[in-house]
């Protein structure tokens, strides 16, 4: 595997692996888990600089990793994804500083975190799916990964939002899955 073609996986795991480090971290290791977050959220914005200027210059940059036969996981940059992929690194690197502060103070922060991680996650997975196996993956990675996000609060309104969130995300889950298997060529009904 080549540096370009594995720029879209170490984009991805720029979130993916504090994600693992901050649900590893005690609740009280504050200092930790906030450079981890910003080190997470920096080295995605280096590495969406690269690719940003390899795609200008046309280089290509794919990663693929077969999971059975026909059926790869593929992570492609391509304009429309560094587009969205650039807005989402800008944004987690915001709402990253955003969020050290507003929740300064609150319980569970170690549980926020690392959940706000996993979601960044899915939305880069989301945005450089090649595939349409690989956007449904993240795709419902990414509704199960802000259902904590939405009942953070604990409180029997936030529960409730939580459940309408399930219900609807779920649905809307359902249905991709559903029109996925219809367009596979192998799965048409």
């Amino acid at each position: 595997m080549s540096w370009n073609d594995s720029l879209p996986l170490l984009t991805l795991l720029t979130s993916l692996l504090p994600t693992v480090i901050i649900f590893l971290l005690r609740e009280d290791a504050k200092r930790i888990r906030t450079v981890t977050n910003l080190v997470g959220a920096t080295l995605k914005l280096a590495l969406i600089g690269v690719m940003v200027w390899g795609v200008v210059h046309e280089h290509r940059h794919e990663f693929r990793l077969p999971i059975l036969p026909e059926l790869d996981l593929v992570l492609r940059a391509d304009s429309l994804a560094m587009f969205f992929v650039t807005l989402s690194g800008l944004l987690w690197f915001l709402t990253t500083i955003y969020a050290i502060f507003y929740l300064e103070g609150s319980p569970h922060r170690r549980r926020f975190f690392g959940f706000f991680s996993l979601c960044v996650s899915a939305t880069v997975g989301i945005t450089l799916a090649g595939n349409l196996f690989t956007f449904v993956i993240f795709y419902e990675l990414l509704t199960l990964s802000t259902y904590p996000l939405v009942v953070h609060r604990e409180t029997a309104v936030a529960r409730r939002a939580g459940r309408v969130y399930l219900v609807h995300t779920l649905a809307g889950g359902a249905l991709l899955l559903f029109g996925a298997a219809f367009l596979s060529p192998r799965c048409q009904l």
